[in-house]
């Protein structure tokens, strides 16, 4: 049987409450949940209120100081802008060995700054970047953790079904974040593009084709393939690319599609066109992984 361990969330938004309910489902109890939302009397504190009512074994806290002085884990799990202040609120709380567990989408420069902070008081900050919807995977989304204290948060949380990857021995706190942010320019860009090429595929009455014809193209190889197979080639033939995505934004306007996603396609594609790789590599495009990062490095495409 898992070991019951002391949890709190400073912060009780969408993504806490999914992760504290799916924890109190597999039978974690006493888990405690601020948010300065209880101290209000705006709208939003019958919303937290009532999430933790729904969670579970969820209590809420009086305040800040109560939560932290209760539990060795705690979450921070506030909207990233407000991460810094967030952070220095409670570390005039945190005592020596205790974890501090960061969720946030904050910059990883700032992640690393308040774990020295929290380092000189003898408590651990863990960036732990998660990798998915809350909504969707609850508590047992994908989630890196690094920085010291990362081992102690996957090894106490494991046990209760959460999904969490170490960086690695030596990572520091930001280093998470860092991937995750990297990855998240393909997962929201791909999201905005398909939301985008949608619209504009409903707005000419070719939902049907549009589908076959991607799905097609998705699943004919693998997926490592097809990026060197897109990426490579985008170095070769990004002039005419560029001039294509033109003509479609030019039929986007006139459907009444706002060509956004697309925009910052043919202008990254313009960019790719300024280094002259097409001429340089006589047509031939990079066939791997290595060879593209080779051309990257030897051009300091950017």
């Amino acid at each position: 049987m898992a070991q019951n361990v002391s949890l709190g969330y400073i912060g009780f938004g969408e993504a806490a409450y999914h992760m504290a309910k799916g924890l109190c489902d597999e039978g974690l109890t006493g888990i405690l949940a601020y948010d300065v939302a209880m101290g209000s009397d705006g709208p939003y504190k019958k919303t937290v209120l009532d999430r933790v009512a729904s969670a579970g074994s969820v209590t809420a806290a009086a305040s800040a100081k109560e939560l932290v002085e209760k539990c060795d884990f705690v979450v921070i799990a506030v909207p990233a802008r407000f991460t810094p202040s967030t952070a220095d609120g409670l570390l005039p709380m945190a005592r020596k060995g205790q974890y501090f567990i960061d969720v946030t989408t904050a910059l990883p420069d700032i992640k690393t700054a308040e774990a020295k902070k929290f380092a000189e008081k003898g408590a651990f900050y863990v960036d732990s970047a998660m990798l998915g919807g809350l909504v969707g995977y609850g508590h047992k989304v994908p989630i890196l953790a690094s920085g010291e204290g990362s081992d102690a948060w996957h090894d106490s949380m494991t046990p209760w079904g959460m999904n969490i990857t170490l960086v690695g021995e030596g990572s520091k706190a930001g280093d998470a974040s860092r991937i995750k942010l990297v990855r998240s320019v393909f997962t929201k860009g791909l999201e905005a593009l398909l939301t985008e090429a949608l619209a504009f595929a409903h707005k000419c009455g070719l939902e049907d084709r549009f589908m076959q014809s991607i799905c097609a193209t998705m699943a004919k190889q693998p997926f490592e393939k097809l990026v060197v197979a897109l990426a490579g080639s985008d170095f070769v033939h990004s002039e005419r690319r560029g001039f294509e995505v033109g003509e479609a934004m030019e039929l986007m306007g006139q459907v009444g599609v706002k060509p956004l996603v697309s925009a910052g396609a043919k202008a990254r594609m313009e960019h790719t066109t300024s280094f002259g790789c097409a001429k340089e590599l006589n047509g031939a495009a990079p066939q791997s992984l290595a060879e593209i990062f080779a051309l990257m490095d030897r051009k300091n495409y950017n």
